[in-house]
C-alpha cells in the first residue's frame, strides 16, 4: 500500500517538476497561503459550470493532480468526471480581500462518496487513500507556501443514526491526525453542515458539536442553501455562497490564532541560522506548540570547526517543513547602513535565492544585523516586497505607534543583566501586550556574549505556557482581532 501511494506521489512529483521549471503561476514576491480540501463530492464540487467559471486570477492557484501549481478554475477537483463548481474558488476570492502581497494555493483531495473512516492513515477508497494522500500533497504545498487551513465537507455518507452517534470521535481523531502528521498543533480546520434539503438530517448535530471539542475549530451553517434537485448536492450559487461562509469562519480562526484573548502576544526570533536552532530549539517549541521566525544568513566563519556551528540549508528547510517562517537576516550578516544600496540588494538576493532553491517561500521577514537600519535600508525592503523588519530598542511592540520595518526587540541572553530584564519584561506584560525576543545560539559557542543556556530557554517557554501567553512568528504580529475562546460558529 505504501508503495502504491509513494509511486503515485513521486510520479506527480516528478511530472510536476519538468512543468514547474517554466511556470509563472507563483509569484516570488508574494507569500504563498495554502489551504487543504478534502471531503466527499460537496467540497469536491458538482455545481453547474456557468460563464463566472471561465474567470480566473493569477492570484489564486490550485495544486492539480500532476502536483502543478496552476492557476485555479473550476472544476477545482478531480475525483471524478461528474466535478464542477464548488465552494473552493469563492472561498479563495473572499480570502483575498483586504490582503495584499498574497497568493491563495488550493490543494483539492476530496473524494465524492468517501465516507469519514476512509479519512485515516492507511485506509483505502477504492484505488485510492484519501487521508494518506491528501498529507503527501499538502507537504508538496508546503514546500513553496504556508499552510494556513484545512477546509471539510463531508457526512451526506454518515447521515444516519448509528454513524452519527461515532462520527463526532472520528472527526476529532481526523482532526487531531492531520495536525500531528503536518506538524502545524494550532491549524484551523473549518466543517460544513451538509445541506438541510437532505431528506434526513441526522449528522449537522453531531458536527456542530465540534468547537466545543476542540480549540481552532469553526462550524459553517448550510441553513437556506439550495440543491441542484438531487436532494444532494448543492447548486452553483449554493456552493459559491458556502465558499464564502468557509472564509468568514477561517478569518476569524487565523486572526484568533494569531492575536489570543486578552493575553499577552510574545514574538519569537531567532538569528544567525545556528545549529542550535535545528537541535535544541525547534524540537522544544514543537513540544509547547509554539511558533517562531528564524532569521536565516551564511555567517562569516574562520575554520571548518566553526562551520559546525551553523545550519546547512537543509536543515532550514526542514525548520520550513516543521512550519516556521523563515526570514532573511542578510548573506553576510553585514550591517546594512554601512552598504550601497545595490549590496543591500544583493545581499537580500542571495538569501531569497537559497529559499527558491530549496523550495522555501520568498521571505517576507527581515531582521538588521546588528539591528542597525536606516531609511535607504528601509526604502529597499519595502521595495522589495518585505512586510515586516525587527529592529532592537528594547520597549514593547505598539502597531499604533511603530512601524512594521522597525519592529522593536529585546534581546535575550544568559548574562545576568540581559536575563533579568528580559524576565522582568515578561512578568510585567499586560493584556494585549507584544514583546518581540531575539535569540542567539542556544547556546552560542561562537559569540558567547549571547549566548542562551538551554535551561533558561526552558524556563521562558515553559513560563509562557503557564501564563497561556499566544506565542507567534513575526508575520503574523498584525492580526489583532480577539479569541473567543477557540469556538466559532458563522
Amino acid at each position: 500500500m505504501k508503495l502504491k501511494i509513494a509511486f503515485k506521489i513521486i510520479t506527480g512529483l516528478v511530472f510536476g517538476l519538468s512543468f514547474n521549471m517554466h511556470a509563472q503561476t507563483i509569484n516570488p514576491s508574494k507569500s504563498l497561503e495554502v489551504y487543504l480540501l478534502i471531503g466527499q463530492s460537496n467540497m469536491a464540487g458538482r455545481g453547474t459550470l456557468d460563464a463566472q467559471s471561465q474567470i480566473t486570477s493569477d492570484a489564486i492557484l490550485m495544486l492539480d493532480k500532476t502536483n502543478r501549481w496552476v492557476i485555479a478554475k473550476d472544476p477545482v477537483h478531480f475525483d471524478k468526471s461528474s466535478a464542477g463548481v464548488g465552494p473552493a474558488i469563492s472561498f479563495a476570492q473572499s480570502m483575498l480581500q483586504d490582503k495584499k502581497n498574497i497568493q491563495i494555493g488550493l490543494v483539492p483531495c476530496a473524494w465524492g462518496g468517501s465516507p469519514i473512516k476512509v479519512w485515516q492513515p492507511g485506509a483505502k477508497y477504492f484505488d485510492n487513500f484519501p487521508y494518506d494522500e491528501a498529507v503527501q500533497r499538502a507537504k508538496i504545498a508546503m514546500e513553496k507556501g504556508f499552510l494556513k487551513g484545512i477546509l471539510w465537507h463531508q457526512g451526506e455518507s454518515d447521515n444516519d443514526p448509528k454513524k452519527a452517534e461515532v462520527y463526532l470521535e472520528k472527526l476529532k481523531t481526523l482532526v487531531g491526525n492531520l495536525r500531528k502528521d503536518l506538524n502545524a498543533p494550532n491549524l484551523p480546520f473549518v466543517a460544513g453542515e451538509i445541506g438541510y434539503f437532505n431528506k434526513e438530517n441526522y449528522i449537522n448535530a453531531t458536527i456542530n458539536k465540534l468547537p466545543d471539542e476542540l480549540e481552532h475549530t469553526a462550524i459553517v451553517t448550510a441553513q437556506d442553501l439550495t440543491d441542484k434537485g438531487d436532494h444532494l448536492h448543492f447548486e452553483t450559487p449554493s456552493a459559491r455562497e458556502l465558499g464564502k461562509r468557509y472564509a468568514a469562519a477561517m478569518k476569524k480562526l487565523e486572526q484568533e490564532s494569531s492575536k489570543g484573548t486578552g493575553k499577552p502576544r510574545v514574538v519569537l526570533t531567532f538569528d544567525d541560522a545556528e545549529i542550535s536552532h535545528f537541535t535544541n530549539v525547534a524540537p522544544l517549541l514543537l513540544k509547547y506548540g509554539f511558533d517562531a521566525t528564524f532569521f536565516v544568513c551564511e555567517f562569516p566563519v574562520r575554520n571548518q570547526e566553526e562551520k559546525k556551528e551553523y545550519m546547512t540549508w537543509k536543515q532550514i528547510k526542514a525548520l520550513h517543513d516543521m512550519g516556521f517562517e523563515i526570514g532573511n537576516h542578510t548573506w553576510h550578516h553585514k550591517n546594512v547602513t554601512k552598504l550601497p544600496r545595490q549590496e543591500i540588494e544583493n545581499e537580500l538576493n542571495y538569501i531569497e535565492e537559497k529559499c527558491k532553491e530549496f523550495g522555501i517561500p520568498k521571505p517576507i521577514s527581515f531582521a538588521y544585523p546588528g539591528n542597525r537600519y536606516d531609511s535607504i535600508s528601509q526604502v529597499v525592503l519595502k521595495e522589495k516586497g518585505y512586510q515586516y523588519a525587527r529592529a532592537g530598542g528594547s520597549s514593547l511592540y505598539d502597531a499604533g505607534k511603530d512601524s512594521k520595518l522597525i519592529i522593536p526587540s529585546y534581546t535575550v541572553a544568559s548574562a545576568d543583566k540581559l536575563k533579568n530584564r528580559v524576565t522582568t519584561v515578561l512578568e510585567g506584560l499586560g493584556s494585549n501586550d507584544t514583546l518581540v525576543l531575539t535569540f542567539h545560539g542556544i547556546p552560542d559557542r561562537i559569540h558567547p556574549d549571547y549566548s542562551t543556556s538551554l535551561e533558561f530557554l526552558k524556563e521562558l517557554l515553559q513560563y509562557m505556557k503557564e501564563k497561556q501567553f499566544k506565542v507567534i512568528a513575526i508575520k503574523d504580529i498584525e492580526n489583532n482581532l480577539e479569541k473567543n475562546n477557540g469556538k466559532i460558529r458563522l
